[in-house]
């Protein structure tokens, strides 16, 4: 059973998240008269829903920061009423509005408020948007040391793994979702939204959040970097159903690839494993070293 103090929360808590004035609600008013004196200008019900105002007006206004994206997508009303769905259904667990979103991706995935057509379409907006938190006050890991590639041998890259920036985000979009960010930020009139797959890595680099479209077969190598496979054996996952002009073509653009991630900051280390671990690793096994 709570505490004096937990209920006084609790009752608190169901006061500041709701929709109408806390004096339209008889049975509320009285518990919140238990606990709120009230003064001569204002009923302990009005004092509470200054709070209760405020509370709304604070989440708002930070979910609108973290997804101008999905703001200029929806409209103002239908913003709000998506935000005041999430704030019903998830109240804040926690004391930084940092973490207002931290289940907001999952909501969308079930949200059945979105205009019919562009349901996919907002809930990759949310997906892409909400990585924005992570990548932005995540910690910055040591940059690549060059003088780790310099003792790299050719026999060394065949087994080489690849650490790749932990605040690296990868994504294979059917909608440029970027690209309205982008344009909602700057206050620009929005692209005209149609399905165009986009494999699109996201970052950030010297304190500013950055995206780079890339390649498929790029993105495929990256996913496989990231699953610990090693370097050889992922350029061979990425040269599967290729054909043998492409395969030839392969390991170029690999290497184009690998000098622009490296110069970007995208690849932090480039570890040895054994060559059985490699051997394993190409089955999606890697033995952690």
């Amino acid at each position: 059973m709570p505490g004096p103090l937990e209920a006084l929360q609790e009752m608190l808590g169901e006061a500041f998240r709701r929709e109408a004035p806390v004096a339209e609600d008889p049975g509320l008013a009285a518990r919140c008269a238990e606990h709120v004196k009230g003064n001569d200008r204002l009923t302990p019900a009005e004092q509470v829903d200054l709070y209760r105002r405020q509370f709304w007006m604070r989440h708002l206004g930070s979910l609108e920061e973290d997804y101008p994206g999905l703001r200029a997508l929806l409209g103002a009303a239908a913003f709000e009423a998506f935000c005041r769905a999430y704030l019903q259904a998830h109240p804040p667990a926690s004391f930084t509005l940092r973490d207002l979103g931290d289940d907001i991706v999952t909501f969308a995935e079930g949200h059945a408020g979105f205009p019919e057509g562009q349901e996919a379409l907002c809930r990759e907006l949310v997906r892409y948007e909400h990585a924005f938190i992570d990548v932005l006050d995540g910690a910055e890991p040591p940059p690549l040391d060059p003088a780790r590639l310099a003792v790299m041998t050719e026999e060394d890259w065949g087994t080489a793994r690849v650490v790749l920036h932990p605040l690296l985000r990868r994504f294979r979009l059917a909608y440029p979702v970027h690209e309205i960010r982008d344009a909602a930020r700057a206050g620009s009139a929005l692209p005209e939204v149609t399905l165009k797959a986009v494999c699109l890595l996201l970052f950030r680099r010297d304190l500013t959040m950055r995206w780079m479209e890339v390649d498929p077969l790029a993105l495929t190598l990256l996913d496989a970097l990231a699953r610990g496979v090693p370097l050889l054996p992922a350029c061979e996952l990425c040269a599967a159903g290729l054909s043998e002009e492409e395969t030839a073509q392969l390991g170029e653009r690999v290497q184009g690839w690998f000098a622009h991630w490296a110069s970007s900051g995208l690849i932090v280390n480039v570890a040895h494993i054994a060559p059985q671990d490699a051997v394993e690793a190409l089955g999606g096994e890697v033995v952690p070293h």
